[in-house]
């Protein structure tokens, strides 16, 4: 558990974005449990519904979905980032994605609604969770058209950028998957081939 004198890590990522008061910061913390689980693990699976988010303290996480019968990795949290099926959590639908970790991972996390009531009481929370949801909202859109205008290089040098050391701890068949290509074009940009 995170020593009473902390900040708690998921509270900091708040806090990073902006000031949050100490009546918020303590109900926040009141209502965020702690999970060390292994490798494998599914969080969530393809058809439940999403009732909680996730924040990876020490770990790696993948969100996936199946076409085609084909198993496709849509994003990935590595430690210190958030993980959750946001498309579920805001329609109250079953998730079209699913939640898999892919190390042992050390996990806080939280309950949807209840984070709903604290926004209600506290709007510093509010604002600051409306700001990082507009972060998210970027990365996907950063995500989108990495996929539309980029190389296949300049994605792989953005997946390696944005989620630090990812390619020496994710299986290869994830990040080409990921990157929307297959695992010998990763090779051959290892390689310098490319």
């Amino acid at each position: 558990m995170t020593p009473v004198s902390a900040t708690h890590p998921i509270i900091a990522q708040f806090k990073l974005v902006g000031p949050l008061s100490s009546a918020a910061e303590a109900d926040f913390k009141a209502i965020i449990g702690e999970k060390q689980l292994a490798k494998g693990k599914i969080l969530l699976k393809i058809g439940q519904l999403a009732h909680t988010m996730y924040f990876i303290a020490n770990g790696l996480a993948r969100v996936f979905y199946l076409h085609d019968d084909k198993d496709v990795t849509d994003y990935f949290a590595i430690d210190q980032q958030f993980i959750g099926a946001v498309p579920s959590v805001i329609t109250g639908l079953p998730s079209k994605k699913g939640i898999q970790l892919i190390e042992d991972s050390l996990l806080y996390y939280f309950k949807v609604a209840d984070f709903e009531q604290l926004c209600s009481q506290h709007h510093d929370l509010e604002h600051l969770a409306r700001k990082i949801t507009q972060f998210g909202m970027l990365n996907e859109q950063e995500r989108i058209e990495s996929l539309r205008f980029y190389s296949m290089r300049e994605r792989y040098e953005l997946l390696e950028k944005k989620y630090p050391g990812i390619m020496n701890r994710c299986p290869l068949h994830y990040i080409a998957s990921y990157l929307g290509t297959t695992q010998v074009s990763i090779s051959r940009i290892r390689a310098g081939i490319q």
